[in-house]
């Protein structure tokens, strides 16, 4: 007798807006879920732990180390072990996310996901592991799941399965230099263009590459960076508040606040006087 199968919508997983659900689950034999299928991409990967994966119907042992692409139309479930808890990160999204990179960014690459189900469980080396920690970070902690980061990983992952395509490094050293630059009053007025410009290439260009080498727009790079000078600021000096969100640029003493508050989860006042009780402004 046909196993049930249900079928999950990723409707159902994710907020009006967001891009992608994320999802850091712990398994035994007890609390797996149905064996299912969906109408959505998704890819999983186990950090810890013992179980199995059944994939239209073929079973497999699982251990840490080992990514898994799954498409729409597969079926499946995961279970763990009760003596050692199966440990996953899960990322499901629009299958035309995946489409929509892959013809960007690497259309003549072979699809990862037509592979032969028996082929897209995947091995990882410490690089890729290491990646995959940094990226689940950003994945989960991000306000609103944009599709930005969403992109910026997508883009990534056919170097974190097999090594760069054609050759290509995990982040230009431009690109690098440039957002280490971007570092104090002087840079930060110009925004974007400031980044652009230490760059040495077109705004579209740094555009394109900071959404696939860090997952974050130009805007975002440029945030976070006025963010962080803003921290040491408000955390080594007694200088008023307002000073600060002027040197970084921001003219706007509100959406300095919103910024800051996005970042830390605390309002500047509040980080200052965590930091340097002493301190106040």
């Amino acid at each position: 007798m046909p196993r049930p199968c249900l079928h999950f919508h990723l409707a159902d997983f994710v907020r009006p807006g967001e891009a992608y659900h994320f999802a850091q689950t712990e398994l035994t034999a007890g609390n797996a879920a149905r064996y299912h299928d969906h109408d959505f991409h998704e890819l999983f990967w186990v950090t810890r732990g013992r179980g199995e994966h059944l994939l239209n119907g073929r079973t497999e042992p699982l251990s840490a180390g080992r990514l898994f692409l799954i498409q729409p139309k597969d079926r499946h479930h995961v279970t763990g072990s009760d003596a050692a808890p199966l440990g996953i990160l899960n990322l499901a999204f629009p299958t035309r996310s995946w489409a929509e990179v892959r013809r960007r960014y690497f259309a003549r690459e072979p699809d990862l996901y037509e592979r032969s189900p028996a082929d897209r469980g995947w091995p990882l080396d410490a690089r890729a592991q290491g990646a995959l920690e940094r990226w689940a970070l950003r994945l989960a902690t991000t306000a609103g799941r944009p599709r930005v980061v969403l992109d910026g990983f997508l883009m990534e992952l056919p170097q974190l399965l097999h090594g760069p395509v054609h050759g290509t490094k995990p982040v230009p050293e431009w690109l690098e230099q440039a957002r280490s630059a971007l570092a104090g009053p002087e840079q930060f007025a110009g925004g974007t263009v400031s980044l652009a410009r230490l760059a040495g290439r077109s705004p579209s260009h740094v555009a394109r590459a900071a959404v696939r080498y860090y997952g974050q727009t130009p805007t975002m790079l440029v945030n976070a960076a006025r963010m962080e000078f803003s921290a040491r600021q408000l955390s080594e000096t007694a200088r008023p508040i307002v000073e600060i969100a002027l040197d970084c640029g921001l003219n706007n003493l509100s959406h300095f606040y919103a910024l800051f508050r996005k970042r830390f989860g605390v309002s500047p006042r509040r980080y200052r006087v965590q930091a340097h009780p002493t301190v106040r402004g």
